[in-house]
């Protein structure tokens, strides 16, 4: 069977049996008659109850070695991490319906959670593109100087 012909009763039992049980994928798809690609294509993630410190989305599992790994992936915004990065989540909420303050509650590293009201932004890798600006203005100023110095001699 192809993953567009599953029924949504399928879809239910195929994520019950993979995020609830110990069979293996292959076991799992040769019970619901689908290809191992069929499978995948309609497991949903498993949802954590925690809130994504982008966007505030839920947080999920996209897999059982995801989840046994304790790496979470926001949906909406493709964030990555673990639960220890994320905020709390209020169902149905967004950003601003996680707390009445409107700063999401944040938890270090250590798990403490700043006073009511101290707003934390998270921690995020510089974008590929100020990157490459950085190198290229850095490698800029010491060709400048290499220049410069070169003169004098």
């Amino acid at each position: 069977m192809h993953a567009s012909e599953v029924t949504p009763e399928a879809v239910e039992r195929a994520n019950d049996l993979y995020w609830h049980s110990d069979r293996s994928v292959n076991q799992i798809a040769d019970e619901l008659d689908l290809s191992k690609g069929a499978l995948y294509g309609i497991l949903e993630p498993e949802p954590s109850g925690l809130g994504c410190p982008l966007c505030g989305d839920e947080v999920g599992y996209p897999n059982r070695t995801a989840k046994e790994r304790a790496t979470l992936e926001c949906p909406t915004c493709t964030w990555e991490g673990s639960d220890d990065q994320t905020i709390s989540y209020a169902e149905g909420g967004g950003v601003g319906d996680m707390r009445e303050e409107g700063s999401p509650e944040v938890s270090d590293a250590d798990g403490d959670v700043p006073a009511a009201g101290a707003t934390r932004l998270p921690q995020s890798a510089p974008t590929p593109l100020s990157t490459v600006v950085g190198g290229a203005l850095l490698g800029g100023a010491v060709g400048l100087a290499l220049v410069m110095w070169a003169r004098r001699r």
